[in-house]
């Protein structure tokens, strides 16, 4: 059961990364004009590295007609690893492991702080007909809740850095229930970006 969505304050540096992201599960860079269209001008899947129930996976990524309802959907999060809110710059020393894009440029806009992280599932598309298949997977980005306060950002990044790589939607939820100085740990932004795939062969697509 999808579980609701609680719109959240976004802080200053979440605000200023919000403009700029607009993400297509893709190994191959979409801009915005041309996902309008891709009904068109169907594409390959692309193939990525994600977690579902606490098991890494390999997933194709089918970019589609962004037109969605809330019918049929499951919920895709990318998890973002901790950086310095003030010039953009990862911060890997409070990396407990090497995300699963290291970095992944889903928009071919240059590489941004988002594009460090891991992709989290809900639940186990078909491979093909086993577990829940959604015809639309709805993405939403996992941020680290920064502040203007150095003492607070830096309370954030050791507590992510305890707590990633989240590796199922209970672990995800964990992260946005957590408070640190009576806010929450991480914030949930909803990209409005859709798409649909399964679990594949790790070999597959030369994956």
């Amino acid at each position: 059961m999808r579980r609701s969505k609680i719109p959240m304050a976004i802080s200053i540096a979440s605000v200023l990364l919000v403009g700029t992201i607009i993400i297509s599960c893709s190994t191959n860079p979409t801009s915005s004009s041309q996902a309008t269209s891709l009904a068109s001008v169907p594409k390959a899947p692309g193939y990525e590295p994600a977690y579902v129930n606490d098991t890494t996976v390999t997933i194709n990524a089918i970019e589609v007609r962004q037109n969605p309802t809330q019918h049929a959907q499951a919920d895709f999060y990318e998890v973002v690893y901790p950086f310095d809110p003030t010039t953009g710059q990862e911060l890997p020393n409070f990396w407990p492991s090497t995300p699963q894009c290291n970095p992944c440029d889903h928009q071919g806009n240059g590489v941004t702080p988002d594009d460090f992280h891991d992709h989290v599932l809900d639940s186990q598309p078909s491979n093909p007909g086993h577990g829940e298949y959604n015809a639309l997977w709805h993405v939403y980005l996992i941020m680290p809740n920064y502040t203007s306060n150095a003492a607070h950002n830096t309370a954030v990044n050791a507590a992510l850095q305890s707590m990633l790589p989240a590796r199922s939607e209970t672990a995800v939820d964990a992260l946005l229930s957590t408070q640190v100085d009576g806010v929450p740990l991480a914030i949930e932004i909803d990209t409005n970006f859709y798409f649909i795939c399964a679990v594949v062969s790790e070999h597959a697509g030369g994956h």
